[in-house]
């Protein structure tokens, strides 16, 4: 009996969901393929059937967590408007990324902090895009005279990431120590990427 299509993306839909839920809460090794067949409703098989294993599931949930990240680098690339607008029109946007997908900072983060050695390719070739477009706003901010010329644009965009990822791994303690109400803490990346960059201005 053959398993129609509709079927079929309903099953790998729900494997590769329950396995970004798990993946993003434990590193790649805690996580075993009977802890996803369970979590997704589906048996060990579909899992192999559809991914070929828990390798290969793990790099397509990377890969669809990338894919976020991209799309809106796309788009912050055609708006019309100053580079430290997109920069903090772009800082709004992952902290609305986090809201309505929680997983995704935190894989991406883990993968920044600690990459599996399987998967350090996926670091360097895809994870790396995120700082170069970090870079490029700050490079484009000091040609056109928004920032100060003496600046490394590559330092100031490993400095913004820091604090980003920082911002995003420590979130629930900053809106419990700055008693900020839910969804409020945003408020807190917003002061600090201004403060940081109002010391960089000209």
């Amino acid at each position: 009996m053959m398993i129609g299509s509709e079927n079929i993306a309903t099953s790998a839909e729900k494997i590769l969901q329950a396995a970004t839920e798990l993946f993003a809460m434990n590193n790649f090794n805690a996580v075993s393929i009977k802890q996803i067949a369970s979590a997704s409703g589906c048996n060990s098989a579909l899992i192999s059937y559809y991914f070929g294993g828990k390798k290969n599931l793990y790099q397509e949930v990377l890969n669809a967590q990338a894919v976020v990240f991209f799309k809106l680098i796309d788009e912050i690339r055609q708006m019309d408007m100053p580079p430290l607008s997109k920069l903090r029109h772009y800082v709004d946007a992952l902290s609305k990324i986090q809201e309505t997908n929680p997983e995704s900072i935190p894989l991406i983060c883990r993968e920044l902090l600690s990459p599996q050695p399987l998967f350090e390719k996926f670091v360097k070739n895809k994870l790396y895009i995120l700082h170069q477009f970090m870079t490029e706003l700050v490079t484009d901010a000091i040609a056109c005279g928004e920032l100060h010329t003496e600046i490394k644009p590559t330092h100031v965009a490993f400095t913004l990431e820091s604090t980003i990822i920082f911002y995003f791994l420590t979130q629930n303690q900053i809106q419990e120590l700055g008693n900020y109400a839910p969804g409020e803490e945003g408020v807190y990346l917003t002061q600090v990427l201004n403060t940081y960059l109002a010391s960089l201005s000209k």
